[in-house]
Order: C-alpha cells, then sequence, then structure tokens
C-alpha cells in the first residue's frame, strides 16, 4: 500500500498531531484491508500517548505568552 517513507511520515503526523491521528485511525479501523487496520491501530496508539505530551506544551505556550 504505501511505501516505508510514507508510513513513518504518517506516524510522525499522529505524534505531532493527536487528532488528525485520531481521525486516521477511525478511517482505517474500518477498513477491511488488514494493513490499513495495522496502520490505523498504529497511529490511534502513537495519538494517544502523545496526548498528554500535547496537552502539556500547550499550556506550557499558553502560560508563557
Amino acid at each position: 500500500m504505501k511505501s516505508r517513507h510514507d508510513r513513518i511520515l504518517l506516524y510522525i503526523v499522529c505524534l505531532l498531531f493527536p487528532f488528525i491521528g485520531v481521525l486516521l485511525a477511525l478511517i482505517w479501523l474500518g477498513e477491511k484491508d488488514l494493513e490499513k487496520k495495522k496502520m490505523g491501530k498504529i497511529c490511534l496508539l502513537m495519538a494517544l500517548a502523545s496526548f498528554p505530551f500535547y496537552i502539556v506544551f500547550t499550556n506550557i505556550i499558553s502560560i508563557s505568552t
């Protein structure tokens, strides 16, 4: 489906923007293709793992300005 570089880029996007990762995961988890489902699970896990850091850093930035 996607090249290795495309998948890595998508995973980085999921880490940096958790909401996009959750949306991609919801779309791909509904697919029948097993590779897309696997990518959806990984995107969801990365988005959920990075969400607390996202909240902390946005609070730090908003407090400092």
